[in-house]
């Protein structure tokens, strides 16, 4: 049995994922936004890779970003 970290999410799934089109994955995939590879006509991706991509994508804020709450006592 395969764990989550291995899955492998298929344009479709990646499609509604996103909210686009599968015509929109294909090209995010051959022109490598997304860390695609084929099978057969098939574009494929790991959802291990997908989540790579997505951690080195977001930005945490430094603490000083956020105000300080007033004390109220």
């Amino acid at each position: 049995m395969r764990k989550k970290e291995e899955s492998i999410y298929n344009a479709e799934k990646l499609a509604k994922f996103f909210g686009v089109t599968k015509k929109t994955i294909w090209g995010w995939c051959k022109r490598g936004k997304l860390p695609g590879f084929k099978i057969g006509k098939h574009w494929k991706v790991r959802v291990a890779d997908l989540q790579k991509m997505i951690d080195r994508k977001v930005k945490i804020p430094k603490e000083s970003a956020f105000p300080t709450t007033p004390k109220l006592f």
